[in-house]
């Protein structure tokens, strides 16, 4: 069957069922990126996130 939420693997999103993996999966991401980026920048981990859209 199908995923009724297309893009979003609800088994992913719930860290009942990955505890670590999310933790994991964005240290990784977050080196992945501090690599690609220019010197004057640092990628970093927040525990908030802000969107000046209103």
């Amino acid at each position: 069957m199908p995923s009724p939420f297309p893009g979003i693997d609800p088994f992913l999103e719930d860290a009942v069922f990955w505890p670590d993996f999310h933790a994991t999966f964005i240290n990784y991401w977050r080196e992945a990126i501090a690599d690609k980026l220019p010197d004057q920048y640092e990628a970093g981990i927040a525990g908030t996130a802000a969107s000046s859209r209103q």
